[in-house]
């Protein structure tokens, strides 16, 4: 039996109009939620809401979007209480990095760093805290209510020429494990649950923009140093990622990831958050304590070679 009920259920996604967010908007409404997209581009917007309408179980769901700013948290709050409906489910999934986000920190522009925390970070905490006043506000004992926010394996792995992308996506899981803590002011688990996916690499359209400025380091690291039609071949897709997160959520997990290294990372360094499977994240933890330090000298021992070869290339442009 399913722990995460969608049927009827009023589903807002932050940064529904492309990639996994717009996936997860599909799958739900063929699941039967009425669905709210949030993003900032109309246009992209309005393509995303005629796909996932095409999908929709019933013609009675209600599928809409609204342009917004999601790292405006006036626009936001303005956005969700103006809706008329108090949603029962929040996925963050905006965010993401761009071109001027991915380098090394001596390379990067000052704007580059605000604007990855911003997309990355801001832009799940003030349309939590807006839907969270509104539930607040508004208690409903009868159904219990989730917020997912989408991380990434990032969070758990640092790489270089991801100096601006790692800390939001690790700020965004310690934000989930204390608002799962906070949320038990209001009302249990039959009332409120929280939810982290940490995705690892899935083909989207600004992924395969970024191979064109990312470092050759990174690329290394992460496996990407290849061809964009290997990358393809080998990486799984943004819909693949949300089948995964809602199986995930089906089995009420509050850690949702998406391929055996990053459960791996995740139980190596669990920390506060709860285990979804004793046994097993144990047995992960185990394998990760004898297996990393193996891997982590292996990432330093790319990194330092890596720099001796490119010494003269990293000189900071900008300086």
């Amino acid at each position: 039996m399913t722990k995460f009920k969608a049927e009827n259920m009023r589903v807002v996604i932050a940064g529904g109009s492309r990639g996994l967010g717009k996936s997860l908007a599909i799958d739900l409404a063929k699941r039967g939620a009425h669905i709210l997209l949030l993003a900032r581009g109309k246009d992209a917007l309005q393509e995303a809401k005629t796909e996932v309408e095409s999908h929709q179980k019933s013609s009675t769901q209600a599928i809409d979007a609204i342009a917004t700013d999601l790292c405006d948290h006036v626009a936001v709050k303005k956005v969700l209480s103006e809706y008329g409906a108090t949603p029962d489910i929040l996925f963050c999934v905006a965010g993401g990095s761009s071109p001027s986000q991915i380098g090394f920190l001596a390379d990067l522009e000052p704007q580059g760093l605000t604007s990855c925390l911003e997309s990355n970070y801001y832009s799940a905490v003030f349309v939590t805290q807006a839907c969270l006043q509104l539930w607040i506000r508004n208690p409903d004992p009868t159904r219990v209510r989730h917020i997912v926010f989408v991380s990434s394996a990032a969070a758990f792995v640092g790489l270089p020429g991801y100096v601006a992308y790692t800390p939001p996506k690790a700020a965004i899981r310690a934000f989930a494990d204390t608002l799962r803590q906070e949320l038990l002011l209001y009302g249990g688990k039959d009332m409120y649950q929280v939810h982290s996916a940490f995705p690892g690499t899935f083909i989207t359209e600004s992924f395969l923009a970024e191979q064109a400025s990312k470092p050759e380091i990174t690329k290394i690291m992460e496996g990407s140093n290849i061809s964009d039609e290997e990358i393809q071949a080998k990486t799984q897709s943004a819909s693949a990622i949300a089948q995964k997160i809602l199986g995930g959520l089906d089995k009420g997990y509050f850690s949702i990831t998406s391929d055996w290294e990053t459960a791996l990372i995740l139980n190596n360094m669990r920390g506060p958050s709860p285990r979804d499977n004793v046994l097993l994240d144990l047995l992960l933890a185990f394998v990760a304590l004898l297996a990393w330090p193996f891997v982590r000298r292996d990432f330093d021992r790319k990194t330092r070679n890596y720099g001796r070869k490119n010494r003269a290339q990293l000189q900071p442009a900008n300086v």
